[in-house]
């Protein structure tokens, strides 16, 4: 199951005297992925580097970038630490304020990996849920039964109008639907846009 991130993250880290600000953050399109790194680039503007990586998968976005530094040694790795995770719908900004002493390939990779890796532990990575909603008809007597196989199934019961007859709007996750459609409790079920 994939990964969300509900908050943004952010992460400080000093190898041999650069600095390393790691920034991630939740997006649903690579505009937004694009305002978030040129945000970062604002506010960190004597910075040396600011690498990114973003993947949007709604529409198989993924970029990442090195912004100067040696190839291979910043955007792949900040984008491999969220492929490995499964996370998706991020952008992660890497800032660098150079500290006179060269890191090397190896170096480089594992301070974008730490900083990277820090930012989006630090965003609280989430199972992504897919869930539908649905209108749930049923009689009095049958509301104690519903709302029993209800909780039994996890379906999370948003709101009920009671009138000549019990209405709910329930929210069903996805690998919930099918015992919540054949449970055969109510009379009506009908899926909400």
């Amino acid at each position: 199951m994939p990964l969300i991130l509900p908050k943004p993250g952010m992460h400080e880290l000093e190898e041999k005297r650069s600095k390393f600000y790691g920034y991630c953050a939740p997006v649903q399109t690579e505009e937004e992925a694009r305002r978030v790194i040129d945000k970062i680039r604002t506010t960190y503007k004597g910075a040396n580097h600011h690498v990114y990586a973003y993947e949007v998968s709604s529409c198989n976005i993924i970029r990442f970038s090195d912004d100067g530094e040696p190839h291979g040694t910043a955007g792949m790795p900040i984008l491999t630490v969220f492929q490995k995770t499964g996370v998706i719908n991020y952008v992660c900004v890497v800032t660098r304020y150079f500290g006179g002493t060269l890191l090397g390939a190896g170096g480089l990779v594992r301070a974008y990996t730490k900083s990277a890796k820090g930012a989006m532990e630090a965003a609280d990575p989430q199972e992504q849920i897919f869930t539908k909603l649905y209108k749930v008809t049923c009689t009095y007597s049958q509301l104690d039964k519903v709302k029993y196989n209800f909780g039994k199934w996890g379906v999370e019961i948003l709101n009920i109008d009671y009138t000549d007859h019990c209405m709910a709007i329930v929210q069903v996750r996805d690998e919930l639907a099918e015992p919540f459609l054949n449970g055969g409790f109510y009379t009506f079920v009908e899926l909400v846009d």
